[in-house]
């Protein structure tokens, strides 16, 4: 394999819910029938929510005057009225105002002031729940998520968000059992499905995935994330060719990102199709989301599998995307690849002043001291090319390509005890049955 393929849970794994924003219902100030509903809710069901006072009653209608256009006025007329006396209800409203302007810190807070003024207050716990998940503390979500199940009872919503609490945890096995009991309530629900096929993946249930997404790609074919989804499951499966239809639909949807892209690109190298990885290779530049040594690892991925004249376009895309952002090291980099391949095209003057430039900022680059070895040898200048070869052995990234190439420039001047001394350190390195062929063909001209 030339490019690994890399496991792809980034692609659709724990983000499709975390970018989610959970509206929450009780935020709907400025619509007066919601704040009649609201308040009709509280002293109804006194077992699950608090009682609100006729005073706090006319609080909240204040409150519901000034929400939809200055919430920083609805935060402080409730700050003012809330006492260590006065009803849960109002913590709750305000934290629900603090949720909804990120203030993650003091929204939890107020709610937990909430319940302590009434224990059994459900939504309270429920929302409680959903500001631990913003902050990402999904031990405590699922906490108080399960305290909510607890006292309010089961629907959709509830058991899909503790799926997800679950799966965060790596708790796989009940995320699953979440999921699907939260697709019993809310079997449209397009989170609650892709939770379960995570879930299903990080259980090595492939089968069942295949059988499930189906459905689901049938029913809304239009949606990317399914066939994502479909795509992990394929790769697991070590089903490269299926894998990398679906990218393909994926990018048709106009989805997919940059990380897609490259494992796109990366399953076309390992399939022996280089040239098809250009394509999503290119894009995947295009979206600004490949730094820089990134790029250049691919560059140098392509450069042992593409035509020379392919390769200088991806070079010089490369160029011209990091133009003046490349640090000096990515700079020669970038230099030693465009000279190996102007070497390839027949270009030799481009190719010896690009290398001189590498080696005259940076004396030990091994791939620069490899390559002019290489041109030199070429030349059959032999004494230059052991020169270059002999520096490039100093550089251990490069050593054993540089021995190899002494060796061969030893055999061309038939010295053949020195290029068998090359090839056994070589040997040494990384035992090749090749070498140790050729080592034993030398030896018939020294005996």
């Amino acid at each position: 394999m030339i490019r690994t393929i890399l496991s792809v849970t980034f692609l659709c794994g724990a983000t499709y819910l975390g970018a989610q924003s959970y509206p929450l219902s009780e935020n709907t100030w400025s619509n007066p029938e919601f704040v009649d509903r609201f308040l009709g809710t509280y002293g109804f069901d006194t077992e699950k929510t608090p009682s609100v006072s006729k005073e706090e009653g006319a609080v909240f209608q204040r409150v519901s005057r000034v929400a939809g256009n200055n919430p920083n006025q609805a935060i402080n007329l409730l700050r003012s009225a809330i006492t260590s006396e006065s009803s849960g209800a109002m913590d709750f409203a305000l934290a629900n105002f603090l949720l909804q302007q990120n203030n993650m810190g003091a929204a939890v807070a107020s709610y937990k002031t909430a319940i302590r003024k009434f224990p059994n207050f459900g939504r309270a716990y429920k929302n409680l729940g959903l500001a631990y998940i913003q902050q990402n503390n999904f031990r405590e979500a699922l906490t108080n998520l399960t305290k909510a199940l607890e006292i309010l009872g089961a629907d959709g919503g509830l058991l899909g968000l503790i799926g997800y609490c679950h799966l965060n945890l790596e708790r796989h096995g009940p995320a699953l059992d979440a999921y699907r009991l939260a697709l019993v309530y809310e079997p449209d629900s397009r989170d609650w499905r892709l939770g379960q096929l995570k879930a299903l993946q990080q259980l090595r249930k492939y089968d069942e995935v295949e059988s499930i997404i189906y459905r689901y790609i049938e029913e809304n074919p239009t949606e990317p994330e399914f066939w994502l989804q479909q795509a992990n499951a394929f790769i697991a499966q070590q089903k490269y060719s299926a894998a990398a239809a679906n990218f393909e639909v994926v990018k048709l949807l106009g989805a997919g990102d940059a990380k897609m892209l490259v494992l796109l690109g990366d399953i076309y190298v390992n399939l022996n199709a280089p040239v098809l990885a250009l394509e999503p290779y290119q894009a995947a530049l295009d979206s600004g989301n490949v730094d820089a040594a990134e790029a250049l690892s691919l560059a140098k991925t392509l450069s042992r599998l593409l035509p020379a004249l392919e390769l200088k376009g991806f070079l010089e895309k490369i160029e011209s995307t990091y133009a003046g952002a490349l640090k000096q090291a990515d700079q020669l980099t970038l230099l030693t690849l465009q000279a190996g391949n102007a070497l390839a095209m027949g270009d030799r003057t481009a190719a010896m002043t690009a290398l001189t430039e590498v080696v005259s900022k940076d004396p030990l680059n091994g791939g620069a001291l490899i390559t002019l070895g290489s041109y030199h040898y070429s030349d059959d200048a032999f004494e230059k090319a052991l020169d270059y070869y002999g520096r490039a052995e100093k550089v251990e990234a490069v050593k054993l390509d540089a021995l190899l190439g002494s060796a061969r420039t030893l055999v061309k001047q038939e010295k053949y005890r020195e290029a068998i001394s090359k090839l056994k350190e070589a040997q040494l390195i990384r035992d090749q049955p090749y070498v140790a062929q050729y080592i034993s063909n030398l030896q018939k001209f020294v005996n």
